[in-house]
C-alpha cells in the first residue's frame, strides 16, 4: 500500500502517476489497492457516508489461487471455470484437485495452465468488483437521484497488476483487464480505459519499506 501511495502521490519536487489501482493476487488472498480521492465523476450523483480514504486496500481472503482455489470455484462454478479456460470438467477438477493436494504446485500440463489462467482472471474480477464503489437509484420525494457507494475508480489513470499469478500469466494485460468497466454491469464504478502496467519484479513491495527512510529513493524504485 505504501509503496503504491508513493508512486501515485510523488514525493517533494516529483509528481507521482496520479489515481491508480493495483491488483495482487496471492496464493491465499487477493489485494486491491486505490489510491486518489476517487469522488463522483459523474454530475449529479450522490456520495452516500462518510468519504473514503485516499488509500484503501481491501484483502478478500476467500480468493487466493492456492489456498483458497476451491472457493473462486464455488464463486463461479466449475462448468463456468472450465468453459473459460477452454478445457473440459474432467480436466478442470483433475487440476483443481492436484492444487487442493499441494498448495505449492505450478502448472505441468496446458489444461493446468488454462486453469490457473481462468482462476486468476477470476479472482481479479471478483476482487476489483468488490472493492470498486457502487451506484444505486434512491427514490426520494424530489424523484430519483443516483447515489455512490464506495470509491468511483471511473478515471484511475493506472490499473497496475503485480504478485507471481499475474506476473507469470502468458497473457497479463488479458487478466488485468477483466478488472476494467464492463457495459454489462454499469453501476460497479471500475476503472475505464487505465494504462496497465506490471511490476514484474514486485517493486512496490521495496520501496513501500524503502519509503519509510527514504522516501525519494522509494519514488524512483518504484
Amino acid at each position: 500500500l505504501e509503496g503504491a501511495r508513493r508512486l501515485a502521490d510523488g514525493v517533494a519536487g516529483r509528481d507521482g502517476l496520479g489515481a491508480l489501482v493495483v491488483v495482487d493476487p496471492g496464493g491465499a488472498t487477493t489485494d486491491v489497492h486505490s489510491i486518489g480521492a476517487c469522488e463522483p465523476s459523474t454530475p449529479g450523483v450522490i456520495r452516500y457516508g462518510l468519504p473514503e480514504p485516499h488509500a484503501k486496500r481491501t484483502v478478500e481472503g476467500d480468493l487466493g489461487m492456492r489456498h483458497n482455489a476451491a472457493a473462486i470455484v464455488d464463486a463461479v462454478g466449475l462448468e463456468a471455470l472450465a468453459e473459460r479456460a477452454g478445457i473440459g470438467v474432467a480436466d478442470a477438477s483433475a487440476a483443481l484437485a492436484r492444487i487442493e493436494a499441494d498448495v505449492e504446485a505450478v502448472p505441468q500440463s496446458e489444461a493446468e495452465t488454462r486453469l490457473d489462467e481462468a482462476l486468476v482472471r477470476a479472482a481479479v474480477d471478483i476482487a476489483v468488483g468488490r472493492h470498486a464503489g457502487s451506484l444505486e437509484t434512491v427514490y426520494t420525494a424530489q424523484g430519483p437521484v443516483q447515489m455512490q457507494r464506495g470509491k468511483d475508480l471511473g478515471d484511475v489513470r493506472w490499473l497496475i497488476g503485480t504478485g507471481g499469478a499475474i506476473v507469470h500469466a502468458r497473457d497479463p494485460a488479458a487478466v488485468l483487464r477483466v478488472a476494467c468497466a464492463d457495459a454489462r454491469t454499469p453501476a460497479e464504478l471500475r476503472p475505464r480505459a487505465p494504462q496497465i502496467a506490471l511490476d514484474a519484479d514486485y517493486l512496490l513491495y521495496a520501496a513501500g519499506l524503502l519509503a519509510q527512510v527514504n522516501p525519494r529513493a522509494a519514488f524512483d524504485c518504484a
